[in-house]
């Protein structure tokens, strides 16, 4: 007989994402009725946790700004959209400095992208045109 493994594991691509050497990590986990979570960190510091939803849920849930060794960088998160296919993603500084950042999918359900700069505002955009806009606050903030 088989003893049950106290947690599940979820099998995840990450090589994609450039999480060294950066204050981003993430988690992931099963949640109550075997849907994935994705829980969010800044240095040690949970900042945000999503849920998998069956129904469609924030295309953009947050973006945080930090800094490893001098070296100052943004993430952005939400869930994936109802086509599975990551949003287009670009960050903005006040002098209207635009730079593209590559969203990756994360165990199925959500979306990860990371760009080193300092940036203020994410902007990202569905393959249909929609498009959602947040402010980018600082790691540490609530």
């Amino acid at each position: 007989m088989t003893m049950p493994q106290p947690y599940p594991t979820l099998d995840l691509d990450l090589d994609d994402l450039p999480l060294l050497d950066s204050p981003w990590s993430v988690r992931f986990a099963l949640g109550t009725r075997g849907r994935t979570a994705l829980e969010v960190y800044n240095a040690g510091l949970l900042l945000d946790i999503l849920v998998a939803r069956p129904l469609a849920a924030d295309l953009l849930r947050g973006a945080r700004r930090a800094s490893s060794n001098g070296r100052p960088s943004v993430l952005a998160w939400g869930h994936l959209p109802p086509d599975g296919i990551p949003p287009a993603v670009l960050c903005t500084q006040r002098n209207h400095t635009r730079q593209p950042a590559e969203a990756i999918t994360a165990a199925g359900s959500f979306w990860l992208a990371t760009l080193e700069g300092c940036f203020d505002r994410v902007t990202v955009t569905r393959r249909d045109g929609t498009s959602e806009r947040l402010r980018v606050r600082a790691g540490w903030s609530r």
